[in-house]
């Protein structure tokens, strides 16, 4: 496993190495070597790319940013981004962001804006709308089915970005009532099957490696990893999942990426090959597993 985290740890992808470091590996940001990998992040190509989509004004380019700057482990401390911060609450339009609006509020968490009143006012009204069974009505009012197959219109897709917002506001040491019957859903599914067949998976996709993530595409490294912050990982429950994880794992520890986007909003890697960002989220789930 040494090995692997050295592979992590090479300058090529100066956002992966920064991460393990300072979540994986635990390491102060002052000790020295942080400091460069710190230093050679903000002065990265990817980086500068990241913060141009600031500029071109588009909501959605805004919330591409976003994520992918808590992806890198960054926050307000370290680039400035307040003022985008102020201009899309100013703007934003939360009905019409339906499904984007709980991982726009998990990024901000992320970026360090956990004491924001705006997200202050709307975190609560987020979980308040978790129902008894621990899921996330489909949003879509005019829909008679979804993908998700789940009793009432359970959507399986955004139920999974509230899973990745606790884990956030888990880290924060904020853990709100809600939190429990979240968890208690995927427990009782085995994280992604249907209960009544045991073999068949909620979302096909999400059985897989995805990355980077949107509010409809969310790989399973990213559950794993969000139920292992929260302590759950380790329930035997969880086991199945983590088999259909080990099943993207090649002979040398290291994980592939099963799919991407076409354009991700920043470069992850090629499909089909072994994965620094996969095999990151895998070492943090089994980091944090309980």
């Amino acid at each position: 496993m040494s090995n692997v985290v050295d592979w992590l740890l090479d300058d090529e992808v100066p956002e992966v190495k920064y991460r393990v470091m300072t979540e994986l590996l635990g390491m102060s940001k002052s000790d020295d070597e942080v400091k460069k990998a710190y230093e050679n992040l903000l002065c990265s190509k990817r980086l500068n790319l990241v913060m141009d989509k600031f500029k071109l004004g588009d909501k959605w380019e805004n919330i591409n940013a976003l994520m992918a700057l808590s992806e890198f482990g960054l926050t307000k401390n370290d680039v400035p981004i307040d003022q985008y911060l102020e201009r899309i609450i100013k703007n934003i339009d939360l009905r019409a962001m339906k499904c984007a609006k709980i991982l726009l509020l998990r990024n901000l968490v992320a970026l360090g804006y956990d004491e924001h009143p705006w997200l202050k006012e709307q975190i609560p009204l987020a979980f308040a709308a978790i129902r008894q069974d621990g899921m996330i009505r489909c949003l879509d009012k005019t829909k008679k089915t979804n993908d998700s197959k789940l009793p009432d219109m359970g959507c399986y897709r955004q139920t999974t970005t509230y899973l990745l917002l606790a884990c956030e506001l888990k880290k924060k040491g904020v853990i709100l009532p809600q939190f429990e019957q979240l968890v208690d859903f995927y427990l009782s599914h085995h994280v992604l099957f249907h209960k009544d067949d045991l073999k068949k998976v909620i979302i096909k996709e999400m059985a897989g490696t995805f990355y980077p993530l949107d509010h409809v595409h969310i790989g399973l490294q990213m559950i794993m990893y969000g139920l292992s912050v929260l302590g759950k990982a380790g329930n035997p429950n969880c086991e199945e999942a983590w088999s259909l994880l080990e099943n993207y794992k090649n002979t040398d520890n290291k994980y592939v990426l099963s799919d991407s986007f076409k354009a991700p909003y920043f470069d992850v890697g090629m499909i089909g090959k072994p994965n620094k960002w996969v095999t990151l989220y895998v070492l943090l789930a089994e980091k944090y597993k309980v």
